[in-house]
């Protein structure tokens, strides 16, 4: 079976979508088959990678569509990616993704899922389906405060905290509940560049720190989940 990865942190501005992003990138450098989902009805993350306009989307899989080289996109940085538009606003079988997802056997080491930036049936269906929960925290009091309420979200999940930029020892004490992650993201311009051309930084600055701490988050991460 994949094992699923959930990002998420309910405060907005928190490298969440980056995140997820740039794990499936290090996923698939460290040689796992990897998928990325977007359950995110604002669909920022559709839109940074270039596939807003994809006929069928995360929706149409919910609802019981096959996946198939229509609705699944390999993308050019190695990893298969299943989009999302606003019409997922609408959808809240909190079942539908871990049915779904059951259904890949071992097509996936990893599923890799980027969620709302709020509370809400895509969260809880992500949560059902999650192995791992991993929710990019910065020390800003917005950020904190999100990562605390996003982990208070009932889940069976392994919990796991990423430090942003600017994270410290006195925001750890607020996190004994959750694993910290040993990399620390470091804030960078380059993410604006990369989504201009519809990659990651791992692969449009490739080895600039902000890359090579993802990398490392994510080798963490799979050790963890027992992918290493």
């Amino acid at each position: 079976m994949s094992s699923v990865v959930v990002v998420a942190n309910i405060a907005g501005g928190t490298y969440k979508s980056t995140t997820a992003h740039c794990l499936a990138v290090a996923s698939v450098e460290y040689g796992k088959k990897v998928l990325l989902i977007d359950l995110d009805p604002r669909a920022e993350l559709t839109f940074n990678l270039g596939y807003e306009k994809s006929r069928e989307t995360i929706l149409e899989i919910l609802q019981g569509l096959s996946l198939s080289q229509n609705n699944d996109i390999t993308t050019a940085e190695r990893f298969d990616f299943i989009g999302a538009d606003s019409r997922l606003a609408s959808f809240n079988e909190v079942n539908a993704l871990k049915t779904f997802l059951s259904s890949l056997s071992t097509r996936y080491d990893v599923v890799i899922v980027d969620t709302p930036a709020q509370i809400d049936s895509r969260l809880a269906m992500a949560l059902v389906a999650a192995d791992a929960l991993v929710v990019p925290t910065s020390a800003a009091i917005h950020s904190i405060r999100g990562a605390i309420s996003t982990l208070k979200v009932d889940s069976a999940a392994k919990k796991f905290i990423l430090p942003i930029d600017g994270f410290g020892t006195d925001q750890v004490k607020l996190f004994d509940n959750a694993i910290l992650i040993d990399a620390h993201i470091p804030f960078t311009s380059g993410i604006d560049v990369a989504t201009s051309q519809k990659r990651s930084v791992l692969s449009t600055d490739k080895s600039s720190d902000f890359a090579e701490a993802y990398r490392e988050a994510a080798y963490t991460l799979l050790e963890h989940i027992n992918l290493f």
